[in-house]
């Protein structure tokens, strides 16, 4: 993680953007969502066949954060993830507005 701790932190959404007349993708559009909590969520390893680590984290957000199950995430420390499932979205039954929108990552390497 970052070496400002896990709270506080602002990630990078990146959302494919379809293509174009040709098939060709393009570019994909990005937009930041701030004030989240990072939680590291443990990670895998595949040595069958492959030298394979899964590693997840899992990010705490505001209710209306704009992240779907086809985006990737972007970290502060510029590793790109995969967002798995989709954005858990939890309202508060007390407060009006409030909740928390959970978003679990996933990354593979090797």
């Amino acid at each position: 993680m970052t070496p400002e701790g896990l709270i506080g932190q602002t990630i990078t959404v990146s959302r494919p953007a379809g293509t174009n007349r040709y098939g060709d993708p393009l570019p994909p559009a990005e937009h930041p969502v701030t004030d989240c909590v990072l939680a590291p969520a443990g990670s895998t390893e595949d040595t069958d066949r492959a030298d394979q680590v899964s590693s997840r984290v899992t990010v705490y957000t505001g209710l209306d954060a704009d992240v779907t199950a086809t985006d990737r995430v972007v970290l502060p420390d510029g590793t790109r993830w995969a967002v798995t499932g989709e954005p858990e979205r939890y309202r508060s039954p007390f407060t009006t507005g409030a909740g928390v929108c959970v978003i679990n990552l996933e990354r593979v390497t090797g």
